[in-house]
């Protein structure tokens, strides 16, 4: 008799231990993390998407995505007042006016292919997004290779934060892509509305059940 409540109770604590473990990697914070570890700046992934993701009725690696285009937008938009501002400084050398210039029509090409680029993930196609944000950076590059290798942009961390949410979006929409690649090559049916996402491995609040305040 008491061999078989020790076994029960053991069993009890067994299952306990697992639900709360599973529990556990399903958090939102665990989730936004397992998408945001391989991207270019896994921290500032992090940071912009998981309070959308706190408050969101549903979540997936599409709902991901439009998040971190959404905050790259709002950046270059943030970037491209800096440089008009910049620009109109007087007294200005005529060589840094030059660059101004030439970044401001790249960042207003930067916000034409973001704007393309949020149809399109709405329209949950990964391969397209992908295609058409990959202006973004190409413009971003143009930018800061007319200021040269020995000078330094008046407006370089703006611009960082800029490639950086950049770089966050190619990667998510690459995982993406690559997940639904896998899953058609192995016969499986791919629903695009639906990704599914990654088992969760963790993050910066790993083991938290609940809400974590990540800073």
């Amino acid at each position: 008799m008491d061999f078989t409540k020790t076994l029960l109770i053991i069993t009890i604590f067994s299952l306990s231990c697992l639900l709360a473990h599973t529990n556990a990697v399903r958090t939102p914070q665990a989730r936004v993390w397992t998408i945001c570890k391989p991207t270019t700046n896994p921290l500032l992934c992090y940071k912009t998407i998981l309070p959308q993701v706190l408050s969101a009725k549903r979540f997936n690696m599409y709902k991901a995505v439009e998040i971190e285009v959404l905050a790259a937008q709002k950046q270059v938009q943030k970037t491209a007042g800096v440089i008009d501002a910049l620009l109109a400084k007087p007294g200005n050398p005529k060589s840094l006016n030059g660059s101004l210039s030439t970044c401001k029509d790249q960042y207003s090409n930067m916000l034409d292919s973001i704007s393309e680029t949020i149809k399109v993930v709405a329209q949950r196609n990964a391969v397209e997004a992908r295609f058409k944000f990959s202006a973004v950076l190409s413009y971003h590059a143009s930018c800061n290779d007319d200021f040269g290798a020995n000078v330094t942009s008046p407006f370089a961390d703006d611009a960082k934060l800029v490639y950086d949410l950049g770089g966050n979006c190619l990667d998510i929409m690459k995982a993406i892509e690559d997940r639904e690649s896998r899953r058609r090559f192995a016969g499986g049916k791919v629903n695009p509305t639906t990704p599914t996402l990654p088992t969760p491995s963790g993050g910066p609040c790993r083991g938290v059940v609940g809400i974590c305040v990540f800073h």
